[in-house]
C-alpha cells in the first residue's frame, strides 16, 4: 500500500484534516493605519478584506494590528501586543524600516511572516509581495526622461520616514539618469505628513534653487501634495513641471485627470494584500510551497487609461 501511495503521488489533503479536528487559524495583519498616506493603505486592506471573503468557511480568523507610521514611539506598544497574541502566520507591511529590522528578530521561529509593499533584506521572511523597487526607480526615470525638454533639470523627492522601497527607488531613478550627464537631477526630502503651508514652501524652494526645473518625481502616495502646490503657482503651458508619482489614490487619481500629474506607477496595491493571505493560508493551512518574491507588474498609469484601470 505505501508503495502505491508514492507512487500516485497521494497527498492529505490538510484542509479536510484540520477541518476534521475542528482547528481554527489565526493570522494576524500588521500594517499602518488605513487612513495613513492619503488613504493609500486602504487599498492592500480591501484586498486583505477580499481574501477572508474568498476563504471564508475556511476556518480563517484574522487579526489586525494597525501602527502610526509617523509615530514610531507608539509602535512598541503595537509590537508587544502582535508578540504576545498566538498567532499561526503574519503578514506584515514593514515600512519603517529601522523598526523593523529589529522587530522581525523578536517573531518566533513558530510564526511564518509574508512582506508586503516593502520588506526588510536579511530577514527570514516566507515570501515578499511587492514591486522591484529598484526596477521601478528606473521605469520612473525614463517616463520622466521621455518627457523633458532640453536644458532641464529635475528633482527626486524622497518621502521620509526611511523606508527600504523608497530608497531603492529613488536610487533606481538616479542610476537611469547616470546615462543622461546633461540632466542634473537633485534629491530633497519632504516628510510624509507634511502639511500644505510647508509643502508649498518646499516647492518654492526647489524653484528658487532650481529656475530651469521641469520635473518632479515623488516616490510614494504623497505625489499629489506635491502636484498641489505646483498647480497652485499657475505656470504658463511653456513653463509646466512634469510630474511622475506613485499610487491611484483619489487625489492622485483625480490630479491626473486634471493633467497636473503626468504618469502615476500602480503597486497593484489591491491584490498585495489579497496575495499575502492567500499565501499564508496555502503555506500554513495547505501546507504548500509559495514564491520567495511574488513580484508585482510596473502598471503606468495615464489621464487616458485612468477609468479603464482597476488597482
Amino acid at each position: 500500500m505505501k508503495k502505491v501511495i508514492e507512487e500516485l503521488g497521494y497527498r492529505p489533503n490538510m484542509f479536510a484534516k484540520n477541518l476534521k479536528l475542528g482547528r481554527t487559524f489565526t493570522f494576524g495583519v500588521l500594517m499602518p493605519l488605513p487612513s495613513q498616506d492619503s488613504g493609500y493603505w486602504s487599498l492592500p486592506l480591501r484586498g486583505i478584506n477580499r481574501a477572508m471573503e474568498h476563504l471564508s468557511g475556511h476556518k480563517i480568523e484574522l487579526k489586525y494590528f494597525f501602527y502610526d507610521k509617523y509615530s514610531q514611539g507608539t509602535f512598541p506598544v503595537v509590537a508587544a501586543e502582535v508578540l504576545n497574541t498566538s498567532l499561526d502566520g503574519l503578514l506584515i507591511a514593514p515600512v519603517l524600516s529601522r523598526v523593523f529590522d529589529r522587530f522581525v528578530h523578536e517573531i518566533p521561529d513558530s510564526v511564518p511572516y509574508i512582506f508586503f509593499d516593502s520588506f526588510i533584506p536579511e530577514a527570514n521572511y516566507l515570501a515578499y509581495i511587492g514591486q522591484d523597487s529598484f526596477q521601478s526607480g528606473l521605469l520612473s526615470g525614463k517616463l520622466m526622461q521621455l518627457l523633458l525638454p532640453p536644458g532641464s533639470s529635475v528633482v527626486a523627492i524622497k518621502v521620509l520616514p526611511e523606508d527600504y522601497h523608497i530608497e531603492e527607488r529613488v536610487n533606481g531613478f538616479l542610476a537611469y539618469f547616470r546615462e543622461f550627464p546633461h540632466i542634473p537631477v537633485f534629491v530633497y526630502e519632504m516628510h510624509g505628513n507634511i502639511e500644505k503651508v510647508a509643502c508649498d514652501r518646499l516647492v518654492n524652494k526647489i524653484l528658487a534653487d532650481h529656475p530651469d526645473l521641469k520635473g518632479i518625481f515623488v516616490t510614494n502616495a504623497s505625489t499629489h501634495k506635491i502636484a498641489e502646490a505646483v498647480k497652485d503657482l499657475n505656470l504658463s503651458s511653456g513653463d509646466r513641471i512634469k510630474i511622475v508619482g506613485y499610487d491611484v489614490i483619489e487625489n492622485n487619481v483625480r490630479l491626473l485627470k486634471e493633467g497636473v500629474i503626468d504618469f502615476l506607477i500602480s503597486q497593484q496595491s489591491e491584490r498585495q494584500g489579497y496575495e499575502g493571505i492567500i499565501n499564508l493560508y496555502r503555506h500554513v493551512v495547505l501546507e504548500e510551497p509559495v514564491e520567495k518574491k511574488i513580484i508585482m507588474q510596473l502598471d503606468i498609469v495615464t489621464r487616458e487609461n485612468i477609468d479603464y484601470y482597476r488597482n
